[in-house]
């Protein structure tokens, strides 16, 4: 298909073009961050867009619509991730409503988690809890016991930001559950991330934050999920691998680990560099502040350094 032209009549191949430029960009979102895709996104769904003027069947409109959807999600995402909220949060609406009238609930589930992950990152728990929710009605509409364990995980984490272990962690066991007796190999392109080792990072993270909120001893918990996941993500899922890595740092950190915590940081500072997004530097900034409040240990006082040069404070 011409990139400047809409023909008068659109078939499969037409939208098969979106679907696949979607997949291309969605790798180099996981591998580079959405700094390195963004403006692609964004013009790709402006392209994609002008597609709903032509003319199509009933079953090519419904797959547009769902390939459109699917698009301004991934367009989305690389906003949130780049620091442009309130056009992620556009972004997110339409890819809501265009999901809705295919009657696709499982992407609409995907969008509600999106949203809830962006108000969890801004330091919102209960708007994500919020989001998450309407997440799980409609994973629950579209029968997705997988949506429904990745969305269970992710109210696990908002819970643990609460400082609420005990929710947290029956949330965490109820995501276990439903992702076990869910088929994530046929999950569809917008979920697929959310496999096993995804599943224990998201633990590694609940861990992490009721370490910060409630006791540190879960600390230990979280180092061995984590350092699961970090070394179970593919190659191309640099980001996650990042993030894990992060967390790790203030977990060591906070069992007063030094040594692990430098080696750490070393991988993820090297990494960091090879990641376009704003959300490393953001989720570095806590744990510099922790390293500093141990710059009794020479260790703990480079690694503050070290970050403090990566992530100016905002």
């Amino acid at each position: 298909m011409d990139r400047g032209h809409v023909p008068a009549r659109i078939g499969v191949p037409d939208v098969v073009t979106v679907e696949e430029e979607t997949g291309r960009l969605r790798a180099l979102d996981y591998e580079r961050g959405g700094g390195a895709c963004r403006d692609e996104a964004v013009r790709a769904v402006a392209r994609g867009e002008r597609l709903l003027c032509a003319q199509a069947t009933g079953v090519v409109l419904r797959r547009l619509l769902v390939a459109l959807a699917d698009l301004h999600n991934l367009a989305a995402w690389t906003c949130f991730d780049t620091g442009v909220d309130h056009t992620a949060l556009r972004h997110w609406r339409r890819a809501g409503e265009l999901a809705a009238r295919a009657g696709n609930q499982d992407l609409v589930a995907n969008v509600h988690y999106r949203t809830g992950r962006l108000r969890l990152h801004r330091g919102a728990p209960a708007a994500a809890l919020s989001c998450f929710e309407q997440g799980v009605v409609a994973a629950r509409q579209a029968g997705s016991r997988h949506a429904v364990a990745m969305l269970f995980a992710n109210q696990a984490w908002a819970f643990a930001s609460l400082g609420d272990a005990e929710e947290a962690l029956r949330r965490l066991g109820r995501a276990r559950d439903a992702f076990e007796a869910s088929t994530p190999s046929v999950a569809p392109a917008w979920a697929r991330f959310f496999d096993e080792t995804d599943l224990t990072g998201l633990s590694g993270m609940v861990h992490s934050e009721l370490a910060r909120t409630v006791d540190r001893a879960h600390a230990a918990r979280a180092i061995r999920d984590l350092t699961e996941a970090v070394v179970g993500y593919p190659e191309e899922m640099t980001r996650s691998r990042l993030f894990g890595l992060i967390a790790l740092i203030g977990n060591h950190l906070l069992g007063n680990d030094f040594d692990h915590a430098a080696a750490v940081g070393d991988r993820a500072l090297a990494l960091a560099g090879e990641v376009d997004s704003l959300r490393v530097a953001d989720r570095l900034r806590p744990v510099g502040r922790l390293a500093r409040a141990c710059r009794a240990d020479p260790r703990a006082r480079e690694l503050a350094g070290r970050i403090a040069e990566f992530a100016t404070p905002a």
